[in-house]
């Protein structure tokens, strides 16, 4: 008895298969950015490299694995921010949505303003829609782009500075062995600085009043 010939299937079918093949091939992509930036800070933290006769992290990844310093930086700085937000990123089974490359930083740029604190009511609650979008992968370049640019323009060199200190304490403290005075220098800068931009912000604001005194004279 002749056996029925196996129908082909539809493209729509078709269409579908294909879709959850690249669905897995891109969840690929992006959990090894995540593995090599997980190596790396292994690397760097244990300071593996010297047993392979490097003096440094940098050298290691230009010799061995063809990074350049700038790539191995963001490589870094990927993980350290994923490890203190996103941890369960770097499980061995991952679960969830996890941004592209390109997207990662947009998502770090907005969690990293979050965590520095000092934003008023709507640009902390514009930030968090922003992130909302960035972990369900909506946020257009466009949109986080005009949002940094904004910020760019609103954010004085003393605050860019003291959030940037702050960042560098929190980073800090990951160091294993990391003297304790160490720590207390950064400490006691973040304090100077921000002391320092207090008084700017309140020498502008004074300036600020007197110049609308001197309009409303006028």
């Amino acid at each position: 008895m002749a056996t029925k010939a196996k129908a082909k299937p539809t493209p729509a079918q078709r269409a579908v298969q294909i879709t959850f093949v690249l669905k897995g091939h891109l969840k690929n992509v992006q959990i090894s950015y995540l593995r090599v930036a997980a190596g790396l800070a292994q690397m760097r933290d244990q300071r593996l490299f010297a047993a392979l006769g490097h003096d440094s992290l940098e050298t290691y990844a230009q010799e061995r694995l063809g990074l350049g310093r700038a790539a191995l930086y963001r490589y870094m700085q990927i993980h350290d921010w994923v490890k203190e937000f996103h941890p369960g990123w770097l499980a061995k089974k991952p679960k969830g949505f996890i941004p592209e490359l390109t997207d990662t930083f947009a998502l770090m740029w907005i969690e990293q303003k979050l965590a520095a604190g000092g934003l008023g009511d709507d640009k902390q609650r514009e930030l968090e829609k922003l992130r909302r979008k960035a972990l369900d992968g909506k946020l257009s370049h466009d949109e986080f782009e005009s949002v940094r640019s904004g910020a760019r323009r609103e954010t004085s060199p003393l605050a860019a500075l003291l959030a940037s200190l702050r960042a560098a304490q929190k980073r800090a403290k990951t160091v294993p062995s990391l003297p304790a005075a160490v720590l207390d220098e950064i400490a006691a800068l973040i304090v100077r600085v921000s002391t320092l931009a207090e008084a700017t912000k309140r020498v502008a604001s004074i300036g600020g009043r007197e110049r609308s005194r001197l309009r409303m004279i006028a």
